[in-house]
């Protein structure tokens, strides 16, 4: 009996997670998952303060951006007495409850940084330099490698002209916590992200001055729609990706929710559309603008000593804080850049999985290492099949040309630049992969009401448990009961309907 080949996997979130579990479904792969600190769940591993060497971080008043059945796992969801959007204590819970179902952690080395990793002299195994709890060092050796460490790890701050001059406090978004302690100050929020919003909202509702300084406006997208659903749950089926105008008309709908007309709101041009720019997922905004509480604001055209001047001459000053959700540049830690980014810093990244520029691509995979437009779960979960298929040699990617041409036709990241790709036809892509993407007409034959949901209902991650490896018994009844699975929790205990026909 051949040896069991060994795969290293890189970080305990839910990257590493699914990771570990797509590994242990295919014969012959063994993982070990390193986890630098104590407890698994990665970001949703919430702490009150930095932990060293910590990249992006939650603020502990943090709500998921999509909703529970749209970003979970496939074979693994949430309960229905979950509500569509939570806070980050509910979802690692959820995490660990995926980690204690599928017997995963005794996978894991808690307390084991991953410092370094090296290709040995052919290329084909894997050398890990590991530090454990208390900074002693060893080497192993390993047939294959996950990293899945996220992109959001190195902080990024514009280089504005007169920063340094600055003499009030500058931090990253990712070192707020809450808005204890912020009271009465004047704070400038800087970025259009959804973090932006959020933590611009609560700093407003906290007796806070808050100005919101953004590049290029922002259209705002409610959690919750017109028609009592979450937005994404409206807005990603696979008939709207097949029709981008549709897609887009419906993306506009959505952000006219609350906010019709965001050129009184001071966020956006009226000849602007939402495709066109960027969207904020929030759902407090409307109500801190018309009352005041944040004041939008163009972007910072130079510090002085103690305020800025925007790029419109407008001018502030007595500045206490400014507050950088400006995202993070793209950085992958424990490997070597070459091994990802060409001459030019664009990547080649085979499928965002494999780095098409070693010499065998095949043995080395970056998992949820993108930046995703709608859920990361599903995303990550399929790259993690794919690449433990690919492993274990169920799939043979094709020659490097092949893979060149394919990148070439995609999105293309560079170090400082990683644009949103489309969740969907990704997904789509890698189920194909793995022969998990279902057929239209063969459901249209075998299971008509399947078909329609497959057609004009939400890309739930359950559609890639239907059929093939990894097949899911469950699958069907969640999708079909995706509405009820979404709003059961919003109805309260007891109801109102109880007891109605």
């Amino acid at each position: 009996m051949a040896a069991k080949k060994r795969v290293a996997i890189v970080g305990a979130g839910v990257a590493g997670l699914v990771s570990i579990k797509s590994c242990l479904e295919e014969d012959g792969l063994e993982p070990v998952c390193f986890e630098r600190y104590d407890k698994l769940g990665g970001v949703w591993n919430y702490s009150p303060e930095l932990r060293p060497g910590q990249g992006t971080a939650l603020y502990d008043s943090v709500v998921r951006n999509d909703s529970k059945e749209m970003t979970t796992f496939s074979d693994f969801p949430y309960p229905k007495e979950i509500t569509p959007f939570s806070g980050h204590r509910v979802v690692l819970r959820h995490i660990q409850n995926y980690a204690a179902h599928f017997n995963l952690e005794k996978h894991i080395r808690f307390n084991t940084d991953v410092v370094d990793v090296q290709r040995n002299n052919d290329g084909k195994y894997w050398k890990l330099q590991i530090k454990d709890k208390d900074d002693k060092l060893s080497t192993e050796e390993f047939d294959n490698v996950m990293i899945c460490t996220s992109v959001y790890n190195r902080p990024f701050i514009p280089p504005y002209a007169g920063l340094e001059n600055f003499k009030g406090t500058k931090i990253h978004a990712h070192k707020y916590r809450d808005a204890s302690g912020w009271k009465g100050k004047k704070v400038i929020v800087v970025g259009s992200s959804y973090t932006s919003g959020e933590i611009s909202s609560e700093l407003a509702r906290n007796g806070v001055e808050v100005y919101l300084s953004m590049r290029h406006g922002v259209w705002i997208i409610p959690r919750i729609c017109q028609n009592g659903l979450p937005y994404d749950i409206n807005l990603y089926s696979r008939s709207a990706l097949r029709c981008p105008s549709k897609l887009f008309a419906s993306l506009e709908t959505i952000c006219k929710t609350r906010i019709k007309d965001h050129s009184k709101f001071g966020l956006q041009g009226k000849e602007i559309r939402p495709a066109c720019k960027g969207v904020m997922i929030c759902d407090d905004m409307q109500d801190r603008l018309a009352q005041g509480q944040i004041k939008p604001m163009v972007d910072i055209g130079k510090f002085n000593a103690n305020g800025v001047i925007f790029k419109d001459g407008a001018t502030l000053e007595n500045v206490d804080t400014v507050i950088f959700a400006t995202g993070y540049e793209f950085a992958v830690p424990t490997i070597d850049d070459s091994w990802i980014f060409d001459e030019t810093d664009k990547a080649e990244v085979y499928k965002y999985i494999f780095p098409v520029r070693l010499q065998h691509p095949e043995r080395l995979a970056l998992i949820n290492m993108v930046n995703t437009r709608g859920s990361h779960w599903p995303v990550a979960e399929l790259q993690a099949r794919v690449a433990a298929r690919v492993f274990a040699g169920n799939i043979v990617l094709p020659d490097k040309a092949t893979m060149r041409r394919d990148i070439d036709q995609k999105i293309k990241y560079e170090k400082k630049k990683y644009y949103p790709i489309p969740g969907g036809p990704n997904m789509e892509e890698l189920a194909e992969m793995l022969g998990v993407k279902p057929s239209f007409w063969r459901l249209l034959l075998t299971d008509p009401k399947l078909a329609m949901a497959y057609e004009y209902g939400p890309m739930v991650p359950y559609w890639y448990r239907l059929q093939g490896p990894g097949a899911w018994p469950g699958a069907r009844d969640r999708i079909l009961n995706v509405i009820e699975n979404t709003t059961h929790a919003m109805k309260g205990y007891p109801s109102f309907t109880a007891g109605k026909k």
